[in-house]
């Protein structure tokens, strides 16, 4: 051969070997045995999935608060009710038995009666009609009389009765004919009676007061 022709084939051969694949074989170790092919071309790397990456995420959920819940407050009606005054005074209900001006007891009285014997008593001076029966177990008889008068067109009137920490308070009002009024020239005695709630009453007091009345 000659030494033309040997070049040009040691020139073809390695060509030839890489137009014919990828792997070569080696030798290891010193008897020169083929360990096996070898792979030259890159292994290609894993593709993401299409489909997976088209999916949306899931929005994240909100944590939980820690925060303690404020407790519900209690709803609040308004009611109008009655209550006692800070002062302890409360006004008693007045029922009125009568009011004349002609009667049996001529001096001025300021009476209260808690029980049968001094009402039956004090109505048989009075000498006006028939007794009302009282029931002295729930209230009690507050009287009051003027004395007796020189004409008509005087009165006397239990105005209230209010108990301030146990006592009765008789607020009292006499009243005087204007001097240009027209009256009566009789004599007049003129009384008031009324029944009030008992309330436990451990005493009393009476207030006065006077005032000129217009003519009638």
């Amino acid at each position: 051969m000659s030494p033309r022709l040997f070049v040009s084939l040691l020139l073809i051969l390695p060509l030839a070997a890489c137009a014919t694949g990828s792997t070569v074989r080696t030798t290891d170790g010193e008897d020169g045995t083929d360990s096996g092919p070898v792979s030259l071309s890159p292994t290609p790397s894993q593709q993401p999935d299409p489909e997976a990456s088209s999916q949306p995420e899931a929005p994240a959920q909100p944590e939980a608060s820690t925060q303690p819940q404020a407790p519900a407050q209690p709803q609040v009606t308004n009611s109008a009710q009655g209550y006692a005054t800070y002062d302890g005074t409360s006004a008693l209900e007045i029922r009125r038995i009568g009011q004349w001006t002609r009667t049996g007891i001529a001096e001025a009285r300021r009476l209260v009666i808690r029980d049968a014997n001094g009402w039956a008593q004090f109505w048989s001076e009075l000498g006006t009609g028939e007794r009302p029966v009282i029931d002295f177990t729930k209230d009690l008889v507050i009287a009051v009389a003027a004395g007796q008068r020189p004409t008509g067109g005087y009165e006397i009137a239990i105005e209230s009765v209010n108990r301030v920490d146990g006592e009765l308070s008789v607020s009292v009002v006499e009243r005087t004919p204007s001097p240009n009024c027209v009256t009566t020239a009789s004599l007049t005695q003129p009384v008031d009676v009324v029944v009030v709630p008992a309330a436990d009453a451990r005493s009393w007091s009476f207030l006065e007061r006077k005032e000129i009345q217009a003519c009638k």
